[in-house]
């Protein structure tokens, strides 16, 4: 199969295979069910895993559909005479230095955050991941980031202590 988009592909199919694992291996291994609780310690962890491996199959459908989009391109091109160079000049076909350091940058930052919430506290995890992710994603408006990681904590915190009825940390 010819993939005019690889990392778009690789990403996915990364993606479905972790969210696959994480289902089916570790969260069940790794979280304990109680027979009392109303709802199980393992609900939201298994519905962000579900979303992960839901929108990675989207992202390996879309990487699929416009590998057949371009190969009619490229077949309209060359059946009308056309140099089919335009059609390869608007596919990517590696990563830019840019998106490895910033993966570089998020791992790094969610290595932190997990040992801020091993050794510290996990209110201040929660805060360096937030603004670690603006900030490595680009945003550069104080406010906005502000906003983002406090509108974020609150809606946790209604989630998980007024909703849910639970205790983190």
């Amino acid at each position: 199969m010819n993939v005019n988009n690889k990392s778009d592909f690789i990403a996915s199919i990364i993606l479905i295979f972790t969210g696959i694992i994480f289902y089916f291996i570790i969260i069940p291994q790794e979280i304990v069910l109680e027979d009392e609780a109303v709802i199980g310690p393992d609900l939201l962890p298994n519905m962000c895993i579900i979303l992960i491996t839901f929108l990675s199959l989207l992202l390996f459908i879309k990487s699929i559909k416009k590998q057949k989009l371009t190969r009619k391109i490229n077949k309209q091109l060359t059946d009308n005479g056309v140099n089919n160079n335009l059609a390869f000049l608007n596919t990517r076909s590696d990563f830019s230095i840019i998106e490895v350091k910033r993966v570089f940058f998020l791992s790094l930052s969610i290595l932190i955050s997990i040992l801020l919430f091993v050794y510290v506290d996990v209110l201040i995890s929660s805060i360096f991941l937030i603004l670690s992710c603006c900030i490595v994603c680009g945003l550069k408006k104080i406010w906005i980031i502000f906003s983002l990681s406090s509108g974020l904590i609150l809606l946790a915190y209604f989630l998980l202590y007024q909703v849910l009825g639970t205790a983190v940390g």
